[in-house]
């Protein structure tokens, strides 16, 4: 087959054949670090044109930046902003995009070089070749999915976790497809020995095998439209078989053990970080009245506590258990978890806010838990349950000073706001404590679309707060009522009747609460090409926009802001996932 054979080797050209797959795993795995290497000097050299480029405003009041004069310099922050923004657009709507995609492409190529190379005319070197290539690369895809701000990919490459874990699924797949020309080399060989019907029946084939099925039901369930159907399968499925398959691969072969050790040392760190990021609270579970969102409030004991979590960051939330809890529940409630996102300012609340759609698994339950809770308990008091976190995680965590750009925009689309809420609040409160109101108020935009100004309860001021937010000059949408028949079914019977009750006793007070609160409230939908276009028009300095909402509003925006980038402006764009 394409110009292999079998060949029958002796002991010493058997030896020399076990030297050179092992010298080539080894090449492959230390691969990686000529990529980051290279990795730090884009950070350096991006970080040094920044500096040519202009300077930093020495006053904590917006200031214009000093654009530097050398025209070099210029060109080449403007080339390089144009070309981040290429490669950050994904091929098609839910795909990866082209950078994480021309990454792969190059990996992928480098790989099957090191499994072709020199392998001469021996069928079994190449077939061989194809499976200790691939398994060198586990443990580095087992760090990919570290989910930790101490994940040493994470440190090294300076990029959020949910960049990683993108790169992590694309070396999943072409791990997956490598392995399956391992296999089918295999079996290919087998049969044309006559061998197949004894080899596998044996230790080394059987744990293959199964492994390799495993690999690729791991791959199969990350694929993006399986994991938004349910959750929860493509989790499970992860956490377990990524266990097992360890368990399995030491049995396969022995000269492959130690990068299965390094795989089991990966998993054991990624386990002892989440657990280092795990607390337990006590916090309440409520329905937002008049919506079909439910709301998780919980209180930090500690200013420390507190300072652990920023704006725009999310968490893990276990599924709480009612009653008595045993060994085995508190297992699962431990790994039943849902991402989202943190809509307060912990450091001024000292509350962390998490609000989401209630719709199905653990969004639908805790809404579950709210009803019962309030049809068993009669008093205004909710009831604190136990509550577990995981994180915090995100990008939020690493944003720049927003002090810094002289103008800020913020769009959100429905629990979108959960995003830009608590980073418009932060902007807006650190202005008020360095007496900057006027400036702040000129240059920080935000506009929140939702269907139904019910939705914004939420965000509404609370007189039991401590600290009041600080969401004046807020530009809302309200596009429409929410159609009864929309929600329907069985399932949704008690929330549409707390609809039908709420509505018409609280949408005119939410109205004028909202109103007195400077809330400038609009009907239908934000002109997104007019918002850009005010955002950019009338100076020549910084501009971030951040957004978070329905695929549809982000991709208008995007493309609005991109004639701009292209114009040669200096922008910062963040898209935060919609349901984070």
């Amino acid at each position: 087959m394409f110009g292999y054979e079998f060949v029958d080797l002796d002991e010493a050209a058997k030896v020399a054949r076990r030297q050179s797959l092992d010298l080539y795993a080894s090449v492959a795995q230390w691969s990686i670090f000529p990529i980051l290497a290279l990795i730090q000097l884009s950070i350096l050299l991006q970080w040094t044109i920044t500096k040519c480029a202009r300077e930093a405003p020495r006053s904590p009041h917006p200031q214009p930046m000093t654009i530097g004069r050398s025209p070099w310099v210029t060109r080449t922050r403007e080339s390089w902003t144009k070309f981040r923004w290429w490669a950050d657009e994904p091929l098609r709507n839910g795909w990866f995009t082209r950078g994480e995609t021309m990454l792969a492409g190059v990996w992928t190529a480098w790989l099957l070089f090191l499994c072709v190379f020199q392998t001469g005319n021996d069928y079994l070197h190449l077939t061989k070749r194809f499976g200790i290539v691939a398994a060198s690369q586990l443990p580095l895809h087992y760090l990919l999915a570290m989910r930790s701000a101490y994940s040493p990919i994470q440190l090294l490459t300076r990029l959020s976790y949910e960049r990683v874990i993108a790169v992590h699924e694309l070396l999943g797949k072409i791990l997956t497809f490598i392995f399956a020309l391992h296999a089918s080399f295999y079996f290919n060989f087998f049969v044309q020995k006559g061998w197949l019907s004894k080899r596998i029946r044996d230790v080394d084939v059987i744990t293959g095998s199964i492994s390799f099925l495993m690999f690729a039901t791991m791959s199969t369930t990350a694929l993006s439209f399986l994991r938004h159907w349910n959750y929860r399968v493509f989790y499970t499925t992860h956490i377990l078989l990524a266990l097992i398959v360890i368990d399995l691969l030491i049995f396969h072969v022995s000269h492959i053990r130690v990068y299965v050790f390094e795989m089991f040392g990966a998993f054991l760190l990624l386990q002892l970080l989440r657990q280092a990021l795990t607390r337990q609270y006590s916090g309440t579970i409520d329905l937002v009245p008049g919506t079909n969102l439910v709301q998780v409030v919980i209180p930090l004991p500690t200013e420390k506590a507190a300072r652990r979590f920023k704006p725009g960051q999310h968490v893990h939330l276990s599924r709480p258990l009612l009653g008595k809890v045993s060994m085995t529940s508190a297992f699962a409630m431990r790994y039943r978890t849902n991402p989202f996102t943190i809509a307060s300012v912990p450091q001024k609340d000292r509350q962390i806010l998490l609000v989401a759609r209630a719709l199905d698994g653990n969004t639908k339950y805790l809404a579950n838990i709210a009803r019962s809770l309030r049809r068993e308990d009669t008093s205004e008091k909710s009831i604190a349950l136990p509550l577990t976190i995981e994180g915090p995680y995100g990008a939020a965590g690493s944003f720049p000073d927003f002090r810094e750009f002289d103008r800020v925009l913020l769009v959100a689309g429905g629990v979108g706001g959960t995003f830009t809420v608590p980073i418009y609040r932060n902007i807006v409160e650190a202005g008020r404590e360095e007496n900057a109101m006027p400036v702040v108020r000129a240059r920080v935009k935000f506009v929140w679309a939702v269907r139904r100004l019910a939705e914004t309860k939420w965000a509404l001021p609370d007189q039991k707060r401590s600290t009041e937010p600080s969401l004046k000059d807020l530009e809302l949408y309200v596009t429409r009522k929410v159609a009864m028949e929309e929600h329907g079914g069985d399932d949704h019977q008690g929330l549409m009747e707390e609809f039908e009750l709420a509505e018409s006793e609280t949408f005119n007070r939410e109205d004028e609460h909202a109103k007195n609160h400077g809330w400038n409230i609009e009907q239908g939908r934000p002109n997104i090409p007019r918002l850009v276009e005010e955002a950019f028009t009338g100076l020549t300095g910084r501009v971030a926009v951040l957004t978070c909402g329905p695929q549809g509003m982000v991709a208008e925006l995007r493309q609005q802001v991109k004639k701009w980038v292209h114009k040669g402006r200096d922008v910062f764009w963040h898209a935060e996932p919609f349901g984070l």
